[in-house]
């Protein structure tokens, strides 16, 4: 007898189960997603798709969406508001949507730091996060289906400057009329071409190279092609002269496709690699005065 009764039992409740409508959630999320979340709309970063199957039971087509973002550790980074969420009618079958509509950017509270850098750049900072949807009733306060799923925003090893090399002096001669600038590429390489930008400042007497850097405007400031790490600048400065013996700093600014620097764990550099200092000699000059103190010498 109890043998019958398991067995009406449960062939109850598999009539109800497939007798009720069934939501499911898929994330299809690129792992490495575009850096800027406004770009989310489009279908390189991947899709949601939510499957709806009616059964012989009523049921409301239409959910809304609630969205976590968490870091690494499960920490919620930010949170939908659910009653300000648009609601969508599921047709059945299956219902795709952009990973935009997930992520709910105009409907997600985010802390003030994350707001800030967001509102500056279109981006997050780099690291590794968590994406948590949630399908729920139309009153969300019950939950259909939810999934969470991993994404990373790529953090870039910026060029490290190669010529001229920290503290190199450069002949006179040759710095008048062109000087040579190489520096290697980003590291991992971007997705898109990495734009370039060189910049040259003169340390002025009395000046230390960094407050040359921070403080003064300068002598070169071009964007490089894209994708090359290298540069010559026609100088056209009195570098012969022999009482212009120029000290300069130089950076290059590495930006992504929409000008911006590349994210950084260290955002406050803007993309700007660590500088380097060269000095401009007139050798002419410093062999006279070598063979002047060798004359002296001699006699």
């Amino acid at each position: 007898m109890k043998k019958i009764i398991l067995i009406i039992s449960f062939g109850m409740l598999v009539f109800i189960q497939t007798s009720q409508a069934q939501i499911t959630l898929n994330l299809a999320l690129n792992s490495r997603p575009q850096p800027y979340l406004s770009d989310w709309v489009y279908p390189i970063n991947g899709q949601m798709i939510i499957s709806y199957q009616e059964g012989t039971v009523a049921h409301d087509p239409n959910v809304k969406l609630r969205t976590t973002l968490l870091d690494q550790s499960g920490s919620i980074i930010g949170t939908s508001n659910v009653n300000a969420a648009r609601i969508y009618t599921l047709r059945p079958g299956v219902n795709q949507f952009t990973m935009a509509d997930a992520l709910q950017l105009h409907n997600l509270a985010l802390p003030g730091n994350v707001q800030i850098l967001l509102q500056r750049t279109g981006r997050l900072a780099a690291g590794q996060y968590q994406l948590k949807v949630e399908v729920v009733n139309s009153a969300g306060d019950i939950v259909l289906a939810k999934q969470t799923r991993l994404f990373s925003m790529v953090s870039y090893q910026l060029p490290v400057l190669m010529q001229p090399a920290n503290e190199s002096m450069l002949d006179a001669r040759i710095a008048q009329n062109i000087i040579t600038f190489r520096w290697t590429s980003i590291i991992p390489a971007s997705a898109e071409l990495t734009f370039y930008r060189i910049q040259v400042y003169e340390i002025l007497p009395g000046q230390q190279p960094m407050q040359a850097f921070r403080g003064n405007r300068p002598l070169l400031d071009e964007p490089v092609s894209k994708g090359i790490t290298q540069y010559h600048w026609r100088t056209n400065l009195p570098m012969i002269d022999s009482t212009a013996n120029h000290r300069f700093i130089w950076t290059v600014q590495s930006l992504d496709v929409n000008g911006m620097p590349v994210p950084t764990m260290d955002m406050t550099s803007k993309g700007r690699s660590e500088p380097a200092t060269f000095k401009i000699v007139n050798q002419m000059d410093n062999l006279k005065t070598n063979s002047k103190n060798e004359d002296l010498i001699n006699h």
